[in-house]
């Protein structure tokens, strides 16, 4: 038993359908038992992709560039009629008959099925799928990769720290300072981060302030690093200080 709307399938639980077309298909959903398989299948696919890899944050505009690709495909291929089929669907040579096979066998999830028999949308989706597949790893290839990101080990003066370490991490605009293996400042201190601009002889104060526990810390160096040649860090009174009241323990070269 088959229907002609399993090639809306895809689209829909994609969001991709156009509004007329959803509601349609939402209004012989409840119906149609064959269409509500194809959902439950696809859908299980779709719910699980987050799961088969390491999250990254995708840019903002990812999904709107996979939405306009099924969408483009979609429309080629409707324009197309009949004859998309025959576009998708390899040539085939004449074979000896072969012995019907049992119902059973011919019944096949959709995920076993050769990708050039899937219809039109159906096809679509296995395309968004792939697209998904390289988002989660990390992998997609275009024309914007995002920010760039730098990491400076910084220098460390704690002579009786030897261990202690510091990295300077610069992502776009903005920039983070991590400590680890670190010391907890002196009671009645806090650690202070500083920068010191070009042409500058003096660091500015931030009110970037942070403790170490369990020797580690990370804390936002406030307004990035653009036009800063260092991260400095000292220990300072609680609060903070206007000026440097110590030697930098830390000093990390932004530019």
């Amino acid at each position: 038993m088959s229907c002609a709307h399993v090639e809306d399938v895809g689209a829909w639980v994609l969001g991709a359908l156009p509004a007329g077309q959803a509601e349609r298909f939402a209004a012989h959903l409840p119906g149609c038992a064959v269409c509500r398989r194809e959902v439950a299948e696809l859908q299980m696919v779709a719910d699980t992709l987050p799961l088969v890899a390491d999250q990254v944050a995708p840019p903002p505009e990812l999904k709107d560039r996979i939405m306009s690709a099924v969408r483009a495909e979609a429309d080629v291929l409707e324009a197309a009629g009949p004859e998309a089929d025959a576009i998708a669907a390899p040539a085939v040579t004449e074979e000896p008959a072969r012995p019907a096979r049992p119902a059973a066998a011919r019944e096949r999830p959709w995920w076993r099925r050769p990708l050039l028999a899937l219809r039109p949308v159906p096809a679509a989706f296995a395309a968004a799928v792939l697209i998904a597949l390289g988002v989660a790893g990390g992998v997609l290839v275009s024309g914007d990769d995002g920010p760039s990101e730098r990491t400076v080990q910084a220098s460390v003066a704690l002579p009786t720290d030897p261990a202690a370490h510091a990295a300077l991490t610069v992502e776009g605009e903005r920039a983070t300072l991590s400590v680890r293996d670190f010391p907890s400042p002196p009671s009645g201190r806090v650690y202070q981060v500083w920068l010191l601009r070009r042409g500058q002889t003096a660091p500015q104060p931030t009110d970037a302030l942070f403790d170490v526990r369990g020797g580690r810390a990370t804390v936002d160096v406030p307004g990035g690093v653009d036009g800063v040649d260092k991260v400095l860090v000292t220990d300072e009174p609680n609060g903070g200080s206007a000026a440097p009241t110590r030697d930098p323990v830390v000093i990390a070269q932004a530019a």
